[in-house]
Order: structure tokens, then C-alpha cells, then sequence
């Protein structure tokens, strides 16, 4: 099943982070930081397939080199507080392959970064445990035409009605902060948000797959459902392994209740289609039509099917059946879960009692080693 995730973050200065060992950590480099001397090697990483990185066509050819690339930046933002670079994680469809997916990447990111006028320093990452997913570090500052650095932000003057300088109690000529580009407003990564989603089902489409993501919220799209928590390959890893996790106990009570939801729109649409089955029967054989009153539960909703026709009885039992299955499978999985959270904390038990006991042995042995020593002391001295 193809899923939606695309996230964003700010690498930032008063964070305690840096651009360089960000992009070393995620191109799985070894990149040396003029600004404080360190080094940052990742060179032992195995799961980076592809990188690559994209410049618009006003940027000089030196933001090809990474290295160079992220100590420029270093250098050109001053400030402690410094917004370094934007990062932006995608989840790519695991229903192409890998090279429908950098070539999926590619697309995207040259029509909605790189061509806006932001470097992009694009990774791909994929151990093989259906995760792959991209990482995408975007310059925060424009170039100008010349290929130099430009500003964030302009200051602009606020003038009154005859286009003069407005000014505070204070004497100093009011102002407010324009920024330079769009790229931090709400709207330009909604946009980036829809495009992924477009971009990403034109490439499924092409590669003659059904699968299809939506970048809108359940609530958005007039879905019923409660949205689970994204993962990430932290918690995906350690849930494999059988270690319950916060976000992992939060999506398993979301999939309970959603669960929920579908037995009881399953049994209203189960209702709706008998209503439905008994209004043409009625119109085809020009009998009076039959009220079906709502019953509750699969079982007895197959009560009031004996007026049908035998496709018709047919069709409905093969329906109750399925929503007996759905309702039999619940339980069983709940009966499932509760089976393995028993067994986990049993394992957890032991093993605290084999760490209590082996804690006894260590301090017995260290008493008797120290109580054999002051023997010796006192012997030696006697």
C-alpha cells in the first residue's frame, strides 16, 4: 500500500546543529567543518543508493561540491541563532523500483526546488525493510544573477500617504522586514506538499500500478478515520523486534478504534444493500415492498432475507459471512495482541529476576573477596 509522508524541518544554528554535519550524516560522507575544526565521518553507512545535488541555473558551479556547498553557509550565516538549511523527508512508493524512484525524485525536485532558485542536496536512503525514503536539504538563502550570495530579507521603509518616511516617538524611521523569496510561507509548502502527490501518482500511474497517495488529511477528505502517527525507521526497527514503543502503542489503539468504524459503516452499508435488494425485487415483480427493519448484528440481519430471491439470498449471506469474518478476525487479533503483550512482559520479568540474581552474586562475591583480604591483612600483621 502506498503511503503519504512528506515532513519538513529547519536546521538551525541556536539548535546546536550544523549544515555540514547534517549533510555528511545523510550522504554518508566524510566532510571536514572549517568553522569549528571537526570532522564528520559517515563513510560506513550501507543504505545510501543515490545522491545528488541539484542548483539552480544563477548558482555557481563550487555548490556541486558538498563540502563546499555547506561551509559556504557556515560562513555567509553569522548569526547564533542562524536558520542553516530546510530539510525535507519523504517516504517514497515502495510499489516502483529503484530506478522509477530516482527518476521520480529527480522530476520533483528540479520543477519545485532547484528551479525556484534553491540548492538541493537529495539522498536516498533504503536498507531493504520497506522504508525507502529520501532526505532533501535546501539552501535557505538565493543567489543573485551574479552568482553571489543574496539576502534573505530586505528592509522596507513605511511611508505615509505622500510617500515620505514614517517615524517612531523615538526619531528612528519605522520599517518592517520583506523576505526575498516565498519559500517559508505556509502556502509554498502546502504547494510542495500537493505536488509531491501529483508527481508521485503520475509515476505510479506510468508504472501501470493502481496505488494511488493523497497529501490531504482524513478530515479533508471526508474520511471517517483517525490519522496514525509516522514511524519513522527508528520505531518501525525496534516494533520489528518486538520492543513496544510509545508511537507504535499510539497507532495500535488509532487502527483499534478505526476498526471500529469499519465493522459499523460495514454493517450499514450490509443494511443499505438489502434496503436496495428488496426495493428492485419489489419494482421487478410488482409486489408491495417490504420494510426491513435495522437489526444488530450479522446474525440476525440474516433473518429478514427470506422474502428474496435465491441470488438475492445468496448475495446477502455471502455478505453477512464477510462481516462475520471482519468481526471474528478482530477478535482474534485482539485475543492475538494481548497473547504477545503477556509474553513480553513475562520475558521482561525474567530477565529483571536474572539481572537481580546476578546482581546478588556479583555482591556476595565482592563481600567474600574483601572479607579474604582482611584476613590475609590481619595475618600478615599477627
Amino acid at each position: 500500500m502506498a503511503i503519504y509522508h512528506l515532513s519538513t524541518k529547519i536546521i538551525s544554528r541556536s539548535k546546536g546543529k550544523s549544515s555540514i554535519a547534517s549533510s555528511a550524516y545523510r550522504s554518508g560522507e566524510k566532510l571536514y567543518n572549517k568553522r569549528d575544526g571537526l570532522i564528520h565521518d559517515y563513510t560506513k553507512r550501507k543504505d545510501v543508493i543515490y545522491k545528488e545535488i541539484f542548483k539552480p541555473s544563477n548558482a555557481p558551479n563550487w555548490v556541486l561540491d558538498r563540502e563546499q556547498l555547506w561551509n559556504e553557509v557556515e560562513q555567509i550565516e553569522k548569526s547564533k541563532n542562524s536558520q542553516l538549511a530546510r530539510e525535507i523527508d519523504i517516504a517514497l512508493p515502495i510499489e516502483l523500483n529503484e530506478k522509477e524512484r530516482i527518476e521520480l525524485l529527480r522530476k520533483y525536485v528540479i520543477d519545485n526546488f532547484s528551479s525556484k532558485g534553491m540548492v538541493a542536496d537529495v539522498v536516498i536512503h533504503d536498507k531493504k525493510d520497506g522504508n525507502p525514503h529520501s532526505h532533501i536539504m535546501l539552501t535557505m538563502r538565493p543567489f543573485e544573477e551574479n552568482g553571489e550570495w543574496g539576502a534573505k530579507a530586505k528592509k522596507e521603509y513605511i511611508l505615509d500617504k505622500n510617500g515620505n518616511k514614517t517615524y517612531s516617538k523615538n526619531g528612528n524611521a519605522k520599517s518592517r522586514k520583506i523576505e526575498t523569496t516565498n519559500w517559508n510561507k505556509k502556502e509554498t509548502l502546502e504547494n510542495w506538499r500537493a505536488q509531491w502527490s501529483i508527481y508521485a501518482n503520475k509515476a505510479l500511474e506510468k508504472a501501470n500500478r493502481k496505488e494511488r497517495i493523497d497529501h490531504r488529511s482524513y478530515k479533508d477528505r471526508g474520511i471517517d478515520r483517525l490519522p496514525t502517527r509516522h514511524e519513522g525507521p527508528t520505531v518501525r526497527a525496534m516494533e520489528k523486534k518486538g520492543i513496544k514503543t510509545e508511537i507504535g502503542d499510539i497507532n495500535r489503539k488509532i487502527q483499534e478504534e478505526n476498526q471500529k468504524i469499519d465493522i459499523i459503516e460495514n454493517q450499514i452499508k450490509l443494511y443499505e444493500e438489502m434496503k436496495e435488494l428488496e426495493n428492485e425485487r419489489t419494482k421487478d415483480n410488482g409486489t408491495r415492498n417490504r420494510n426491513i427493519e435495522t437489526k444488530e448484528g450479522a446474525n440476525e440481519l440474516t433473518e429478514g432475507i427470506g422474502g428474496f430471491g435465491d441470488r438475492d439470498r445468496l448475495e446477502i449471506r455471502k455478505r453477512t459471512e464477510e462481516l462475520k469474518k471482519i468481526t471474528r478476525d478482530k477478535r482474534d487479533q485482539d485475543r492475538a495482541d494481548r497473547e504477545e503483550l503477556r509474553k513480553y512482559n513475562e520475558r521482561i520479568e525474567r530477565r529483571k529476576m536474572e539481572i537481580a540474581r546476578q546482581s546478588y552474586k556479583k555482591q556476595e562475591s565482592d563481600r567474600r573477596i574483601k572479607q579474604n583480604n582482611r584476613s590475609i591483612e590481619t595475618g600478615l600483621e599477627l
